[in-house]
């Protein structure tokens, strides 16, 4: 991270103060003059690298509350360009801080205007950071950031007096919300003066304020007053209670404390304080333009991507380093599954060690073995065959059976299948043999000679019922009616005494 710089910006010139959240380190100040423009040059040119922010202040600044239409977008921009414009002609450093929006009526949203309005105050440190082109962060003024020196139980109006290196600070708020703000100059600034300058314009700005009708006057308006412990003395001496004021005398180190700030080098004032604030927390709205604001942008630029690169180069580490992990992870399993591997040889060849030994060689066991197999499968015979046609004509009682042939064979061939039933098994898909073979004659009963639908169909129900077990093929032989369309059908009248209607067919399955 570079070095974060603090411009603090006085009437009297510009300190450069280091300021990381938790301490600030007093740096050189450079006076408002030739001199000290070129001295703030050749610092620039010696310290480049660092990001730099001007904290102003002065007493040239302007505050105006507006209650504008509520809009948003280029709406809401054009309204405030206007109105920004109508009441800070002449300075480009102005800006709208957003309120919220009013409860009643219309529900307009409140913008307190704020402008610095001596541009040419800053020019000549501007042009010095441009032509060094160095990073600038923001322009901010000294009231944006005292809100934090309010305590949590403020009222509802607050006056906070704040002695600093450029004068005397007055700060006034409504409801925790700045409205307005002025510097007295000090001549001396020791504590005398102080005390008698912080009595004196806390009056003042409680009849300006009644005039405005910001306060009521019936109400004492509460001033906080923060000062080093060598000033409270003389503070708490001049700053007495009154029907209009109410002061509270704060110590500088306590609220310092109070606020974070662990460390400063030499004596700490309250400019180093706002430097602090600044630092942990910078306000959202800032008085520098988008131009005078380019290199700080190209830093942010440059900052991100050396953050894009670094995680993209702590993932490739981390993926690397998950990746050798799971490598040795492998690894590791490899060789237990080796040791398993060797283990499981010794003790397979241990195995065969204790077998008793054979005569034959490798080749003729596993023949053997083949054939075993072969002749195990021929073992079942033609039992399931059998009872697979017994449970189906037990099913159809219908019909008889007139005679059966049975063999075992080894593969099937076109003449054997014949006309395969289109319910059945395909031949094509049972492999190699064997395959137990019925060959069936069966006939219907008498009653059904003259129904030749009927027999077709009761043999192709016949039929079908066979076919359910797996494996199994159907090649039918010959109809109880021959279908063909070469052959003249008979009625039973033609044929003399009615016969029982016969089929043929031959029952495959493998074994």
């Amino acid at each position: 991270m570079p070095t974060r710089c603090i411009l603090l910006l006085d009437p009297t010139g510009l300190t450069v103060f280091q300021a990381d959240g938790k301490s600030v380190r007093n740096g050189e100040h450079f006076p408002a003059d030739e001199a000290g423009y070129e001295r703030f040059a050749s610092h620039l040119r010696s310290h480049g690298q660092w990001l730099y922010t001007i904290l102003a202040d002065i007493a040239e600044e302007g505050f105006q509350l507006e209650d504008v239409p509520y809009s948003t977008g280029k709406d809401r921009a054009a309204i405030i360009k206007r109105k920004l414009g109508q009441h800070y002609y002449g300075t480009p450093f102005s800006l709208a801080h957003a309120e919220g929006r009013l409860k009643e009526g219309r529900r307009d949203e409140r913008l307190l205007l704020m402008a610095l309005t001596q541009p040419q105050t800053f020019e000549p440190w501007l042009q010095r950071l441009e032509d060094a082109k160095v990073a600038l962060s923001g322009i901010y003024s000294l009231p944006q950031l005292a809100v934090q020196l309010l305590p949590n139980e403020a009222s509802d109006q607050q006056l906070l007096i704040v002695p600093t290196p450029a004068g005397l600070r007055q700060i006034f708020f409504g409801h925790r919300q700045l409205r307005l703000s002025r510097q007295t100059p000090l001549a001396t600034g020791n504590a005398q003066e102080t005390a008698i300058a912080a009595a004196i314009e806390a009056g003042k700005m409680h009849q300006y304020l009644s005039g405005q009708r910001l306060v009521d006057r019936n109400k004492p308006l509460a001033v906080r007053v923060l000062a080093h412990p060598e000033q409270i003395s003389a503070l708490r001496e001049r700053c007495l209670d009154t029907n209009a004021l109410r002061f509270d005398i704060v110590d500088l180190l306590q609220e310092s404390t109070r606020l974070g700030l662990r460390k400063s080098d030499g004596k700490l004032h309250a400019g180093m304080l706002f430097c602090h604030l600044l630092a942990k927390k910078a306000p959202a709205e800032q008085f520098a333009l988008p131009t005078q604001r380019r290199f700080f942008r190209l830093w942010q630029t440059r900052f991100a991507l050396k953050i894009a690169s670094a995680i993209i180069l702590a993932s490739g580490f981390l993926f690397s380093a998950k990746q050798l992990l799971e490598i040795l992870n492998v690894q590791a399993e490899i060789q237990q599954i080796e040791q398993q591997t060797r283990l499981d040889q010794q003790r397979y060849d241990a195995t065969l060690q204790a077998l008793p030994k054979i005569s034959l060689t490798t080749d003729n066991l596993r023949a053997l073995v083949t054939r075993f197999e072969a002749e195990s499968k021929r073992a079942q015979g033609l039992g399931p065959t059998l009872m697979q046609l017994s449970q189906s004509l037990d099913r159809f009682p219908d019909i008889s059976l007139d005679k059966v042939e049975w063999q075992v064979i080894e593969k099937l061939e076109a003449a054997t299948v014949g006309t395969q039933f289109p319910g059945s098994t395909s031949s094509a898909s049972l492999g190699p043999g064997p395959f137990a073979q019925l060959s069936v004659n069966a006939h219907l009963p008498v009653s059904m000679a003259s129904m030749q639908m009927a027999q077709i169909d009761r043999v192709n129900m016949f039929f079908k019922d066979l076919a359910q077990a797996p494996d199994t093929v159907i090649a039918i032989l010959q109809m109880p009616v021959d279908a063909q369309s070469t052959t003249t059908l008979k009625s039973d009248q033609a044929r003399g005494t009615p016969e029982a209607p016969r089929f043929a067919f031959r029952l495959i399955r493998k074994l």
